[in-house]
């Protein structure tokens, strides 16, 4: 987990706050993680939270503009940052 020093020289951990959204349900929902969680741990629990949660094998995961990210990136790796939306289809 990524950390920086506080104003009083205490460690912080820095969490990445993200919009998502299943495509087969229509509520979104706002994840709070840290940047070294990867795409794929995002995404299960984004459909573990969903609609379908048994639907949790196979799926993929696209950004705001459309564009496909690795399951296996970091969150940080994989260009996402705070107030980015990002979309899951389980069963793709």
């Amino acid at each position: 987990m990524a950390s920086r020093a506080g104003p009083d020289g205490a460690s912080q951990v820095i969490r990445v706050y993200l919009f998502g959204y299943l495509a087969d349900d229509f509520f979104g929902r706002v994840l709070v993680v840290p940047p070294g969680q990867t795409v794929g741990q995002l995404a299960r629990q984004l459909i573990a939270w969903g609609p379908t949660p048994e639907r949790v094998g196979r799926f993929s995961v696209t950004n705001e503009s459309g564009a496909a990210l690795d399951p296996v990136m970091t969150i940080e790796q994989a260009g996402l940052s705070n107030g980015d939306l990002f979309t899951v289809d389980p069963g793709r």
